[in-house]
Order: C-alpha cells, then sequence, then structure tokens
C-alpha cells in the first residue's frame, strides 16, 4: 500500500485546490477548548413611558431656591434643586424656542395609597413642609399633611397613611410637595414646590411578579409604564442591601431613562441626582 496520497482536493470559498504527492501523516491530536464565558449584565430596568389622555399633565419636577431675599436664607439656592423624582416632558414649541418649555410631568401606579419620592436639597427639618393630594377631576384635596425634613439632603419617601381614601382606578390626581421657606424676620412666606399627576391602573394579567420586592417587579414595572411602583420597589430594595452593585446599576438606569421630548434642548436629568443618598 502506498503511503503517498496522490491527490487530496480541498475546496475553500468555492475554489478546487489540488495538493499532490504529499506524504500521509497521523493526524494531529487538537487540544481540547472549553467554551468561554463572558459574564453579561442582566437587561436594565428600562422605563416604557406611558401616555395619557385628556388635558395635558402640566407640572413641576423640580423647585429652585427661594425668589424671596429674606427667605432665601432659609431656603437658599442649591446645585440640585428640591427635584420629584418622577418621567417629566419638556416640549419647546415651534418658533418659541428662546421661551421656557411647557412642561408635563406624570406617571401611573397600581397601588391604591402610592408612595412619593423627592430629592430634597436642605438638612434643616425646622423648615415647615407639606404633601398635598387633590382630585383633579373633583377638584378636592383629599389629603394634605405636614411632613418632617430629614437631618441631611438626600432623596426620602412621602408616603400616604391608611386612612387616606384609596385612589380611584382611571381618575387623575396630583400630589404636591411644598416647603414654607420664612424667615424669622419675614412677613411673608416665600413656597417651594414640585407637582405631579399620579393615576392608578392594574397590571396586565400576563404580567407576573414575585411574592417579595425584587429587581425583576421593577423591571416588570418599568415596562409597562407604572413609574411609582418600578421607583419605590427599587428604593426599597437599595434601602436593605445599600451596598449590592447591581440594585445601583438598576436604579441609575431607570433615571438616566427619563427623556424629553427634545433632548438637544434638556439641560437637567434625573440622573444627576441618583447618586444622592437614601435618607429617611
Amino acid at each position: 500500500m502506498t503511503s503517498i496520497i496522490q491527490s487530496i482536493v480541498l475546496t475553500s470559498m468555492g475554489a478546487a485546490i489540488v495538493l499532490g504527492s504529499l506524504p500521509l501523516v497521523p493526524p494531529v491530536a487538537q487540544a481540547q477548548t472549553r467554551p468561554v464565558q463572558v459574564a453579561q449584565r442582566a437587561p436594565g430596568v428600562v422605563y416604557i413611558r406611558r401616555e395619557v389622555s385628556g388635558p395635558a399633565p402640566s407640572g413641576r419636577y423640580r423647585g429652585g431656591g427661594s425668589r424671596n431675599p429674606e427667605a432665601q436664607v432659609v431656603c437658599p439656592a442649591t446645585p440640585l434643586p428640591l427635584t420629584a423624582i418622577v418621567p417629566f416632558e419638556e416640549i419647546y414649541e415651534p418658533g418659541r424656542e428662546n421661551r421656557p418649555p411647557l412642561v408635563n410631568v406624570w406617571g401611573y401606579t397600581t397601588a391604591e395609597r402610592p408612595t412619593f419620592w423627592v430629592y430634597i436639597p436642605y438638612s434643616n427639618p425646622a423648615i415647615p413642609a407639606k404633601l398635598t393630594i387633590d382630585d383633579e377631576e373633583a377638584g378636592t384635596t383629599i389629603y394634605e399633611e405636614s411632613v418632617r425634613l430629614p437631618k441631611q439632603p438626600g432623596i426620602t419617601s412621602l408616603q400616604v397613611p391608611k386612612t387616606v381614601p384609596v385612589l380611584e382606578p382611571g381618575k387623575r390626581y396630583r400630589w404636591f410637595f411644598t416647603l414654607e421657606c420664612k424667615a424669622p424676620t419675614a412677613a411673608s412666606t416665600d413656597n417651594i414646590n414640585v407637582t405631579a399627576v399620579v393615576i392608578r391602573d392594574r397590571l396586565p394579567a400576563t404580567a407576573q411578579l414575585t411574592k417579595t420586592p425584587s429587581i425583576e417587579n421593577a423591571r416588570i414595572y418599568a415596562q409597562n409604564g407604572f413609574w411609582y411602583d418600578a421607583l419605590d420597589t427599587l428604593a426599597t430594595l437599595r434601602q436593605q442591601r445599600p451596598q449590592d452593585p447591581e440594585l445601583m446599576q438598576s436604579w441609575q438606569d431607570l433615571l438616566a431613562g427619563i427623556a424629553t421630548t427634545d433632548k438637544s434642548k434638556q439641560n437637567f436629568k434625573l440622573d444627576q441626582i441618583s447618586s444622592q443618598p437614601l435618607v429617611k
């Protein structure tokens, strides 16, 4: 038997290559390789904004410092202003680009009594503050209560007690958070406030939540447009596990996902305060 292969035909890129008179050699054993495991990050918590029917949900997602010179001692301007952590939309009308935009601020919830979150830049518990909830359709106030400010600047929750009537599904409500900035010698009060619309609705039947708070729950809420629930879920988890890097990344993803209609005009995003501490 000859040890010479008379011809070997290799096909590459559709073309035949003929190699003649090559000695037959035993095949070289190939090294065993394992598939490379590439670390992949789980999908972020991405908020899908739900539109709202009816009148534009105008609002104010951030407040500045006091305009009253005397009250500025109590509520001075700060690098990051009082901010409602809620989706917002800034609309610049054609031909009026040099004027302030129209601002809409709104979000959905599944909760009967939702929790709101705000960034408070002051560390003075003596500043009077209050949370108000109005039934926008009826034009009545269903809740108004004083709030004690935290001892340090940061993001804090505004919880609605169980004594307050539940939000009715499909109705529009408006909540206000107000700081009453009044210097001891001043005769008048200069208020700083933020306000947003909240609407209660139900999750789709196909959305399966876990029994305990989880990042997956936050993801489901966000993908279905329920901002207040997604935010509250992540905030609760972060308070339980403040050093968890996945939770921090998910939190930043959620806040960074807020966008306006015209991003080129946007000069303030919620992700600017995502690194601020959660305070009680």
